[in-house]
């Protein structure tokens, strides 16, 4: 693997890893209404962090397509 590609996997795992740890937060405070309000109120900001996770795995599937014809094709 190259360089390039080590770090953008880096970034994949970060952002995974920030997933989890904010499902595992927001699973401590179920029982903080009043929280879980303020959070809803700032839901829409959710659909922008799922947008980063799917822009980021379609670009590791072209990359891997693309390492794919290289290794078929040299």
């Amino acid at each position: 693997m190259n360089t390039r590609r080590i770090i953008f996997l880096s970034l994949f795992g970060v952002y995974h890893l920030s997933v989890l740890l904010f499902t595992i937060y927001m699973e401590s405070k179920k029982d903080d209404l009043n929280f879980l309000f303020e959070m809803f109120k700032e839901i829409s900001l959710f659909k922008y962090g799922a947008m980063v996770g799917l822009v980021l795995l379609v670009i590791e599937f072209i990359w891997s397509r693309n390492d794919a014809r290289k290794v078929v094709n040299p």
